[in-house]
């Protein structure tokens, strides 16, 4: 089903008895549907046996064309009764086996459209019904499902699981879990809380559920709307693809995003804390109200995102969140928006199967970020409360980025739409050039491109700060001029809430005179990379740059500079390795006595990139490894790491690995596994990925882990070749491959181009824009290497 296909139908709801065999993985579904339609109704089917087709006593006949379940019903208004069966396969799509210690839960992940895969259904955001589910299991097994269990009844050794009745909701939404669960129990007024694992699990949730609670009440209060389901589930389930995902009132989650104990490091209290709740953000924004169509997909996870930071920065100030916001957002939205083959936020979607390749940068990290500079262009509270009216007017329908522009402009009473429009519409960003000649100061913008630059304008909200004093400028047009009599001092883009590059022309002496915040900084150094790729400043022009942060105090440009250089690490190592020793080794002597969350996660990660390239410095850490259960947890992975520099020992490695019951743990040991110099160990890692002892979620992070080793490159690049086929089946029906592709190819194609063009070209179908992205950063990153090298 197609965009250009919908059915002219309209659906009131479903009611599903499904029952399940456990054991054998596969069930048997009766459905009813409540539909009317105009013409022979066409329903979403994948992977379904379809037994009968009924309305009333009659049968009705019924074909199945791809994965379109066609009734000839002819205009039809009532129910039709649907009977059939399905499979439970081992993918992570779909309604699926999570397997764990010999065992398995049964679980679902239904978006974008895998509805279809657990029950005929009109599989379109855009449909919103009620759904009445009800299982028939074995009696020892649990269920969960979006509403609370409404009875349970024993049939011999099967039990009778009947849920309540749910709001109107999209089919992406519907959960279903079955199997042996574990619950925490909390509440918050009148909602029941819980955090749903594998038995031996629930502990580890404390945390989590403290975030959960922290975020319903933020959310409460800032969309002035309450929380409306009677309860919600926080699932971690053994094998999932992604971090989270907001089924109503039954979120899931891998175990890695919600479970975290005292031996977890700041890095993981972060990421839990994020991934909760840029969920809960969905249960009013992507829950209540929905999209029409995936063509507003990036407005339910830019604003999922944004939301994220604001309830972190709530919650744990100490973090100051919104530096993680632009490093992990802001920073990788415009690393993938400066090359042609972006797409722009909102994408023109006409099938499901393009949707996952969305599921990216642009939709997340640019969408929040332009979501951010406009929050500051109309003033926090006018931003709130055109938030506060978008879901008052759409709240159980649907609504697309047009009804959220009208809203915002009521209640700012400023023409945010057609500003709006230029920035979600078409791809790309601006790059601002600044000169100062004869008393003017003149800005001049173009887009930027990695590649060059192009002819293109924006309407750009951007804060000057000229001489101590900030001003604010709509900058619509290719220059504006402002006279000055004198400047002693400069910064555009303060605080970085613009989306956009600026480039100082002989002027950074007066930027540094304007005393930049760390935001600042970390602008600057950010754009310095991207200005050495595109060639517009030299290698020893950057360098010299990074000069200015060796003794770098503050978080964020820190982090960022080792950023950089550990990217340099992968693609120049001999010309980079001797600045980036000099900087983590001088970063280390400051931290050594500094305290709080953020310096214990930077001294871990300084330690893990120190330890890949200082032989020293790595033989000295690695000693720590016989006692890693007892390694502060900042710390683990740069003594895993440092182990795998210095010994060809991996079998102790993999013996920790699988003595180990936490997935944070098992994910350290799988990146130490990527960072051995031996070529022929990491072949033996690898076998061990594929092996059976890896679960699938965490295979992509091994490859993506193995990117950092230089001497590992050949070999991944030979091993991805081999086994392209088992990867794409490996993660079907999600975005893992599209990640891993577009983040491999530039890295592992560097003095081979011509010989990845070729193979991608005959293994890009379901990744095209993948690919095509990929290559392109490749061809740009190969040329900067041979620069550089030629030096």
């Amino acid at each position: 089903m197609t965009r250009s296909s919908k059915p002219h139908v309209l659906v009131e709801y479903y009611n599903l008895f499904l029952d399940l065999d456990f054991k054998n993985l596969r069930f048997q579904g009766k459905l009813h549907v409540g539909i009317e339609s105009e013409e022979n109704i066409t329903l979403s089917s994948h992977g379904l046996t379809i037994i009968q087709v009924k309305a009333e006593t009659h049968l009705l006949h019924f074909e199945q064309e791809g994965e379109n379940l066609i009734v000839k019903t002819g205009p039809f208004k009532g129910v039709l009764d649907i009977e059939y069966s399905g499979l439970i396969p081992d993918i992570l799509t779909g309604i699926y086996r999570a397997p764990y210690d010999n065992t398995h839960v049964v679980t679902t992940q239904f978006e974008a459209s895998s509805a279809r895969r657990m029950l005929p259904c009109v599989d379109d955001p855009g449909y919103k019904a009620e759904f009445r589910l009800t299982l028939k299991i074995d009696k020892n097994l649990d269920a969960i499902s979006n509403m609370p269990a409404e009875s349970t009844r024993v049939e011999d050794d099967k039990k009778v699981v009947s849920f309540q009745k749910t709001p109107k909701m999209s089919t992406y939404l519907i959960y279903l879990g079955v199997g042996k669960f574990e619950e925490l129990k909390s509440e918050l007024g009148k909602t029941d809380i819980a955090v749903a694992t594998v038995p031996g699990k629930a502990g580890k949730g404390r945390f989590a559920l403290e975030v959960a609670k922290a975020s319903i009440d933020f959310y409460q209060s800032y969309f002035g709307i309450p929380y409306v389901l009677p309860k919600v589930h926080l699932v971690a389930v053994p094998e999932f693809a992604a971090g989270g995902m907001e089924n109503w009132g039954a979120i899931v989650f891998r175990e890695t995003a919600l479970l975290i104990d005292e031996k977890s490091d700041v890095r993981a209290r972060k990421r839990v804390s994020e991934v909760v709740a840029h969920e809960f953000a969905h249960m009013w924004f992507g829950d209540l109200v929905t999209m029409k169509w995936w063509d507003d997909l990036w407005l339910n996870e830019s604003f999922a995102t944004l939301m994220a930071f604001k309830v972190l920065d709530k919650i744990q100030p100490e973090w100051e969140a919104w530096q993680d916001f632009l490093r992990g957002d802001t920073a990788g939205a415009m690393s993938r928006d400066s090359i042609r083959s972006t797409h722009p936020i909102e994408v023109s979607v006409k099938s499901p199967s393009e949707i996952e390749e969305i599921f990216d940068d642009i939709s997340y990290g640019k969408g929040a970020s332009i979501l951010r500079m406009f929050e500051e262009y109309l003033g926090a509270e006018d931003f709130r409360k055109g938030i506060e009216n978008f879901l008052n007017r759409f709240k159980y329908q649907n609504a697309e980025g047009n009804d959220f522009w009208n809203a915002l402009e009521d209640a700012s009473g400023k023409k945010i739409r057609s500003i709006a429009s230029e920035w979600i519409r078409k791809p790309g960003y601006p790059l601002i050039t600044v000169t100062l000649d004869a008393g003017r100061l003149t800005l001049r913008q173009e887009r930027f491109l990695l590649s060059g630059t192009a002819d293109d304008i924006w309407p750009i909200p951007i804060i000057v700060k000229l001489n101590g004093e900030k001003k604010k400028i709509l900058f619509d047009k290719r220059e504006e001029i402002i006279s000055v009599e004198k400047v002693e001092s400069l910064k555009i883009n303060v605080d970085q809430t613009g989306f956009y590059r600026v480039y100082y022309k002989d002027l950074y002496d007066l930027v540094w005179k304007s005393s930049p915040s760390s935001l600042d900084r970390w602008g600057i150094i950010l754009d310095a990379l991207s200005f050495l790729i595109a060639a517009k400043i030299s290698f020893p022009e950057y360098l010299g740059l990074l000069k200015k942060y060796i003794q770098e105090q503050n978080y964020l440009p820190a982090l960022e500079v080792s950023d950089q250089l550990s990217f340099l690490n992968t693609i120049v190592p001999s010309k980079i390795i001797e600045t980036s020793i000099k900087f983590h080794r001088e970063q280390l002597r400051i931290l050594k006595n500094k305290t709080g969350e953020n310096n214990a996660m930077l001294r871990g990660v300084f330690a893990n990139r120190l330890a890949f390239i200082d032989e020293n410095y790595a033989k000295d850490l690695s000693s720590e490894f016989r006692d890693y259960d007892k390694v502060e947890p900042n710390m683990k992975d740069a003594v895993a790491t440092a182990f795998a520099r210095t010994y060809s020992d991996l079998d102790t490695v993999v013996r920790k690995y699988r003595e180990s019951t936490s997935d944070e743990e098992r994910v350290r040991l799988l990146a130490a596994m990527m960072s051995f110099k031996d070529k022929s160990i990491i072949a033996l890692s690898l076998g061990f990925a594929i092996g059976g002892d890896v679960k699938r979620q965490d295979i992509g992070n091994m490859i993506m882990a193995s990117l950092r080793n230089p001497d590992a490159i050949s070999l991944i690049w030979t091993w991805v070749k081999v086994n392209m086929d088992r990867l794409k089946k490996l993660f079907e029906g999600t975005e893992t491959l599209s990640r891993i592709i577009i983040s491999a190819i530039p890295i592992l194609g560097i003095s081979r181009v011509e010989e990845i063009k070729e193979f991608f070209d005959k293994n890009k179908a379901g990744l095209e824009s993948s690919v095509e992205a990929g290559l392109e950063k490749l061809e740009i990153y190969d040329t900067l290497v041979t620069k550089i090298n030629s030096i």
